[in-house]
């Protein structure tokens, strides 16, 4: 078991620190929409923290549904962490701000509504119940290297990581397989 929550630990500090080093620079988000549109995105990914390729004994997965209406975000993230040796990490939050940016990187941030652990063998609790960090995942157009990369952080005020409502995530995810859809 301590195993398991040094693993969530190090694997929410991991991402934190990717998402603060990673080298990709973004531009301010420019708002989801002009008054009177509409913006809906749909995705469901398969990421690696590890490199483009595939990571053995691991599978980290993020599924987004969001959208705008009348200038407001609203929707529901689920971003999962499976370990094949020690058990799950579920981050789900819901969708407080939906944009794009200039160069067309889409970002949805939100609180975290909870995280829930289960342990390989276990029964899933709730982990930091009752706190609610902000956290975002941003999506970027393919690369110079024709890669699909991802940003993916929460709010963590032990490693100094800070999501802001509405701020594009550094990228430090690949996007292995899926899909993300987007309709303007």
């Amino acid at each position: 078991m301590r195993k398991f929550t040094a693993a969530v630990a190090l694997t929410t500090a991991a991402l934190a620190l990717a998402a603060g080093s990673a080298g990709t620079a973004s531009a301010a988000p420019v708002p989801a929409q002009r008054p009177g549109q509409h913006l809906t995105l749909h995705s469901w990914t398969l990421l690696s923290d590890h490199g483009p390729g595939p990571t053995p004994g691991e599978r980290l997965t993020a599924q987004v549904s969001a959208r705008t209406i009348d200038g407001r975000a609203q929707g529901h993230v689920v971003v999962q962490h499976v370990f094949e040796t020690s058990g799950t990490v579920r981050a789900e939050f819901d969708v407080d701000c939906l944009t794009v940016d200039a160069n067309g990187a889409v970002t949805v941030t939100g609180p975290i509504s909870k995280t829930v652990i289960t342990p390989l063998g276990g029964e899933p609790y709730l982990f930091e119940e009752g706190l609610h960090p902000e956290a975002g995942l941003t999506f970027y157009p393919t690369d110079e290297q024709h890669q699909r990369r991802a940003g993916w952080s929460r709010t963590d005020p032990d490693l100094h990581a800070e999501v802001v409502k509405c701020g594009a995530v550094p990228a430090s995810l690949w996007v292995l397989d899926g899909g993300t859809f987007l309709r303007r």
